[in-house]
């Protein structure tokens, strides 16, 4: 007997090759792949357990650390999924609704951040150089910042100049 569920899509985005937003965690995952060089990560592998990601992002010339990620469709699924906060540096997911989400953990809301990933896109395709965003992320990482502090910095520094 054939199954006869119907697939169930997220609203319409149209980004990159996904039209619609992810509904759970291997869209974020998915998106993510898509998404990585815009948080300056380099991804070092992927797995079915915890932690789903090791990546590697740049602290100085010559200088890499290493980053422990969980995907997560909400941030808040990392505690019922009982995972230990100490093996995570970083929760990847689409809605961050983790309020008691412990402080060294970053968290990189993708629905947050799509409009600024679609521009940060563009730029990418039609100059193969560092964009500003990249730029300024880059700088902001070595000064020791987190990913959540960076995007609140670029977005008054965008704010500022319209």
């Amino acid at each position: 007997m054939t199954n006869r569920r119907k697939r169930v899509f997220g609203d319409k985005i149209s980004f990159k090759s996904l039209s619609c937003a992810p509904v759970n965690e291997l869209g974020v995952v998915y998106l993510f792949g898509v998404l990585h060089d815009t948080f300056d990560l380099k991804i070092e592998s992927i797995q079915a357990g915890f932690p789903d990601c090791v990546a590697r992002r740049k602290i100085k010339n010559n200088r890499w650390e290493e980053i422990r990620i969980e995907f997560e469709f909400d941030s808040k699924s990392f505690k019922a999924h009982g995972h230990d906060p100490n093996g995570a540096d970083m929760i990847v997911c689409w809605n961050h609704n983790w309020k008691s989400c412990p402080e060294h953990i970053e968290v990189i809301e993708l629905s947050s951040v799509l409009g600024d990933a679609e521009e940060i896109d563009n730029h990418i395709k039609t100059r193969k150089k560092l964009t500003d965003w990249q730029k300024f992320a880059q700088e902001k990482r070595l000064e020791g910042l987190d990913f959540k502090e960076i995007a609140n910095l670029w977005k008054k520094k965008k704010k500022l100049k319209s």
